[in-house]
């Protein structure tokens, strides 16, 4: 199933808050922003409001499509090889507002501050989840 248009400007807004949780947003996290948002088929005017405006947190209902979307703030978490804590607590703490298990949310943020500079791949993430499944 794929996201509904407000779910994909919903994830790039929360793309854009990470990206800026330190307080700088980087050249190279402005661009993965933008690149993504052209693989979602989102509209560059569309993008600029979300910056200017901001939108509603629109979720999908399941948690299979939720995952990538928590492995794309991951991905820009660490795209700038400079890894704040604000990142990794914005980012922790997304996840959980994401409806995502806490326990696995933890353990991947603490894995990705440990693995500065690397990202983590998605197998090691559906892990992680898979172990907190009830």
């Amino acid at each position: 199933m794929a996201l509904s248009y407000k779910e994909k400007l919903s994830h790039l807004a929360d793309l854009m808050a990470l990206a800026h949780a330190d307080e700088e947003t980087s050249k190279i996290e402005a661009t993965y922003v933008k690149v993504v948002a052209k693989k979602l088929g989102v509209d560059m005017l569309d993008l600029a409001k979300i910056e200017t405006l901001g939108t509603e947190r629109d979720l999908p209902e399941n948690e299979f499509q939720i995952i990538p979307l928590f492995h794309r703030l991951l991905i820009l978490m660490n795209i700038d090889m400079d890894l704040d804590e604000r990142e990794l607590l914005f980012c922790r703490n997304l996840g959980i507002k994401m409806g995502l298990n806490p326990s696995a949310v933890s353990e991947i943020i603490e894995l990705a501050g440990k693995n500065r500079g690397r990202h983590l791949q998605p197998g090691e993430i559906n892990e992680i989840f898979k172990k907190y499944c009830n």
